[in-house]
């Protein structure tokens, strides 16, 4: 093959280009402190750090869950610790008035103080998180119960995906936390009891104020057991964040003092190419016939 002097310069503004182009990849990489701009680049590790990103944003979607659903299930714990307080009291006054000193005076005043646990029994069963109703089902926009304690929601459970493909229920019913559970029944037999009735019948309502206190704190069992799910579920996010942000880093971040190393050699070769090329392409036809 002949070698014209043309082909000559063509081949060497070629390389130096090469040169140029891969020196201004390496400054690229050390002022950004990536491995590649552009997918076409890498493919491989770009393709990765997408599927890094997407796992990242999915993840971040699972946290918000899950930091939404730790709200209500905090919220849930301290009405189901006040309603046990509650029922507690309500019991000591049953058997404070259930004995034979009773008299109709105290039956009174104790009555009077049930009737304000019922508003207070109420007022927790009407408690908001943000703008929404805790305990109305998907009913969030209206109150549970009215004055009375009426359940007015329905059965309907907030569930919330904290993990991949995992979903939890994030919420008692009000019909479960004070209709089925019989913490309702139970306090208004015992103020009805105070009020038109003897000591024994007093002591009569202290086996449903049990059982209502005996199903309340199932209720705080379980969402205690939520809480745990949730944290756990948390955990698990961070985890897997960690994993993913090194992953991603390791494909798409550029290692800084490797870069620095390969500019130095790239700019001594370019130097070098240079110097050749300006020997080359100043050669005259003199200096071929000579």
């Amino acid at each position: 093959m002949r070698i014209t002097n043309s082909l000559l310069q063509s081949r060497i503004l070629r390389d130096l280009q090469g040169n140029l182009s891969a020196l201004a990849r390496a400054q690229a990489q050390i002022s950004s402190g990536k491995r590649f701009e552009k997918m076409s680049e890498d493919p491989a590790a770009g393709a990765s750090v997408l599927t890094s990103d997407r796992g990242l944003r999915g993840i971040e979607q699972y946290r918000r869950n899950s930091a939404a659903a730790r709200t209500r299930t905090d919220a849930e714990e301290s009405v189901l610790d006040q309603l046990t307080d509650l029922l507690t009291r309500a019991k000591q006054l049953a058997v404070q008035e259930g004995n034979a000193t009773s008299t109709p005076t105290t039956r009174a005043a104790a009555k009077a103080e049930v009737d304000r646990l019922i508003e207070q029994v109420v007022s927790l069963g009407n408690t908001k998180v943000g703008s929404e109703y805790l305990f109305a089902g998907h009913l969030v926009t209206s109150a549970a119960f009215d004055t009375a304690g009426n359940y007015l929601g329905d059965d309907g459970q907030r569930q919330s995906e904290i993990g991949e493909g995992y979903r939890i229920t994030t919420n008692h019913t009000g019909r479960e936390l004070l209709v089925s559970s019989g913490v309702m029944t139970g306090l208004k037999a015992l103020s009805t009891e105070l009020g038109t009735g003897t000591p024994s019948t007093v002591a009569g309502t202290l086996t449903a104020l049990e059982t209502a206190l005996t199903n309340t704190q199932t209720l705080l069992a379980t969402t205690g057991a939520r809480v745990g799910q949730i944290e756990s579920a948390m955990q698990n996010s961070d985890a897997l964040s960690t994993n993913l942000t090194l992953r991603r880093s390791r494909d798409f971040d550029a290692d800084i003092e490797e870069a620095s190393t390969r500019l130095i050699s790239l700019q001594t070769t370019l130097q070098a190419s240079l110097q050749a090329a300006s020997r080359i392409l100043n050669t005259t036809l003199t200096d071929y016939l000579r």
